[in-house]
This record gives structure tokens, sequence and C-alpha cells, in this order.
């Protein structure tokens, strides 16, 4: 396995099962830290701004969360320069519409997934994610690969 064992990740989203389905697939990959989870776009952000904490290496953050709407949070944390160099990837629950793609794409998401209703695709999909080279990735994102998919 040529996952990454050491980076830290931060899940936002507002579903509790969803959050243990992430959960119990990211723990098959055998990282080093556990996941870190947020409620919604508030206490993610309430989170990133908490100095004492680790910036996360990577943030997965749902799309759909009442009170911050995944957009609204995304946008919150490029307006941040200290969060500029974190890859985002944009989550959406049923498919990859040509409007959540776009929009995401122009607030500065790395890349967007489709939650996956299998727990085996899931994972292929997260290893998938956790093995790119995120410092490139950041650097030459292009709108027809932002899409991951298995």
């Amino acid at each position: 396995m040529n996952v990454n064992a050491n980076i830290r990740i931060l899940l936002t989203d507002d579903d509790e099962d969803d959050r243990d389905f992430f959960a119990e697939a990211i723990e098959d990959l055998h990282l080093s830290h556990p996941v870190e989870f947020c409620k919604n776009g508030i206490e993610l952000l309430e989170r990133l701004g908490d100095k004492s904490l680790d910036i996360p290496d990577i943030i997965f953050l749902d799309l759909n969360m009442p009170i911050l709407s995944g957009f609204e949070t995304l946008q919150q944390i490029r307006e941040d320069i200290r969060f500029e160099n974190i890859p985002v990837i944009a989550i959406y629950s049923t498919s990859a519409t040509v409007d959540g793609v776009k929009n995401t794409f122009g607030l500065g998401a790395n890349a967007y997934i489709v939650k996956p209703i299998a727990f085996g695709d899931l994972k292929k999909l997260l290893k998938k994610v956790i093995e790119i080279d995120w410092n490139e990735r950041i650097q030459n994102v292009k709108l027809e690969s932002f899409v991951i998919s298995l």
C-alpha cells in the first residue's frame, strides 16, 4: 500500500452516519493519525482558527450542510492565506453536477468526489485521493481532472 500513513485528515459532514462510514473506511487504511471530524462549516472554521491544533493535511468537505454550506465554507477557507495550501476535497452526495463541479473549482477546491454508496468503493476512492501528490496538484489543478472517481 502506497498510502501516506502520516497524513492528517479532517472531514466536515453534518450526517453522523456518513462520518462513521468515512471513519471506518479510513481506519482500514491504517493511518497514523485518527480522522478528525467537524459537524458543520462553522465548526470547521473555528477548528482551523485554533492555533493550538495542528493544521490538517487534507480536508474533505461535504457541500450539502445546513448553517453554512460547503460552498460558503470553502469560500471562507480560501479567503484565509494560512490555508491556501491545504487540499480541500469537495464531496457531493448524489452526483457530479456541472454547476457543482464548476462552482467548487471556481471557489478553490482541489478536487471533487461523489460519495460512493458501497463501503469497498469508498475505501478505494479515499486511498486514491490520499495517494495523490497534493503539492503538485495544488499548483496544477485543471478542471478536466478535477473530478476524482474510481
